[in-house]
């Protein structure tokens, strides 16, 4: 299935611009009337016109301002797509009875997993957000989500945290001063310029059967992101762990839910080390992975220390496939001591200039100014060792700070 959609679906996608008010006769223009050169999405919207993706309207205009739509949406996927009859006969949504005249293409969508619902309805009429589009591109596509964008608006509770990730990951999307804004309207217009950067982006995506850098970083992020959203959701609903275990146990195995997310569930451990600290510059400073064999992933990263708690050091991560889905087997951080990062100067200025981009500070520039040794003390074996401290001057758009950077743990100050 994935396989036809990689072939197929981009295809669609822009087909999906031309939408039911065009006719399949009509030529496009060259240049449509309410698209100036000076419309943020005057290039996009003529490269997928040149390319014979997107049609505009008898009148020569594009109305680029028109939203899309939830079910024309459905039903060109599906005509692309040629998806195979939904699983059940049993309406779905309470909105979509069997009568419904986009029924089919919507509930072959949803038995793909490419389309939901809230509330028990599909909302066909409704036109498309950009949480739904991204979610319906990014496992379209198959992106993988390399990073955590931090957009202010979506935090890791939300269901399409993931997906706008990914988008971010790939350059599919860049946000507005730091947000997703997740429940605009996606206009023909902004759909031209995600679908562009969609097609550019799944080109440059590395291709073939065998992990990758970026695939292992996938299966890392999303992982642990859609475990914290679960962990989190659960504790502020004040659900049992009994109740909460099913959702746990679609992304990872049933021992590591029993046995580590249990006890970090009812207080015996302290903490899962990635809810609330997710990685950032680190995995591009070290990282590294390995296949013992095709269903089993084993990945080496760092985590940076914090300030406010303990967490931080050696992350050694595990994954096995099971039935065809990746889940997290093992996740342990060995705190840094006599063993530790020992970060190089640039690696420190990397790492606190990507922190301060990610906090929407522009013009960032990071200058070293010294030095030093400073004396720390092992955490297992109290055993003292000595480490690089480094101090760094940023300038940024909001004036000069003065930063502290321990060279064996990446905590900075």
């Amino acid at each position: 299935m994935k396989k036809m959609f990689r072939i197929g679906l981009w295809t669609l996608l822009l087909l999906a611009l031309s939408f039911v008010h065009a006719g399949i006769n009509e030529a496009s223009a060259k240049e449509f009337k309410d698209v100036s050169k000076k419309h943020p999405n005057y290039a996009a919207i003529q490269e997928m016109q040149k390319a014979g993706f997107i049609n505009g309207y008898p009148d020569g205009t594009f109305r680029p301002n028109e939203p899309v739509s939830r079910k024309h949406v459905a039903v060109l996927l599906d005509k692309a797509l040629k998806l195979p009859q939904p699983s059940t006969t049993q309406a779905v949504f309470t909105d979509v009875p069997k009568s419904h005249a986009y029924y089919t293409p919507i509930m072959k969508l949803y038995d793909q997993g490419i389309v939901g619902g809230s509330n028990g309805k599909f909302n066909p009429e409704a036109s498309v957000t950009r949480i739904q589009m991204a979610k319906m591109l990014d496992l379209a596509f198959e992106f993988n989500m390399t990073e955590h964008a931090g957009f202010y608006d979506l935090l890791v509770t939300h269901w399409g945290y993931v997906h706008a990730n990914a988008l971010f990951s790939q350059g599919v999307t860049k946000g507005d001063n730091g947000q997703f804004k997740p429940n605009d309207k996606v206009t023909r217009a902004h759909y031209a310029e995600f679908l562009n950067r969609a097609i550019a982006a799944r080109a440059a995506q590395p291709g073939g059967a065998k992990m990758n850098k970026d695939d292992a970083l996938d299966k890392l992020n999303r992982l642990t992101s859609s475990i914290e959203r679960v962990f989190v959701l659960s504790k502020e609903n004040n659900q049992t762990f009994t109740k909460a275990r099913p959702e746990f146990l679609q992304y990872a195995t049933a021992r590591y839910v029993d046995d580590v997310i249990a006890k970090v569930y009812t207080g015996e451990f302290d903490y899962l080390q990635y809810v609330n600290h997710p990685l950032h510059s680190e995995v591009r400073l070290r990282f590294d992975f390995s296949q013992p064999d095709a269903d089993v992933l084993h990945v080496e990263t760092i985590q940076f220390r914090n300030i406010n708690d303990d967490t931080g050091g050696f992350v050694h991560a595990a994954f096995t496939r099971e039935k065809g889905q990746w889940r997290i087997a093992d996740y342990d951080v060995e705190y840094p001591g006599t063993k530790n990062f020992q970060l190089t100067v640039d690696e420190a200025k990397f790492a606190i200039e990507d922190e301060y981009k990610r906090h929407g500070f522009q013009q960032v520039q990071v200058k070293f100014v010294s030095k030093s040794q400073v004396t720390s003390q092992d955490y297992s074996t109290h055993e003292p060792y000595t480490l690089d401290q480094y101090k760094f001057t940023v300038d940024s758009n909001i004036g000069r700070d003065h930063v502290t950077f321990h060279s064996d743990s990446g905590l900075m100050y």
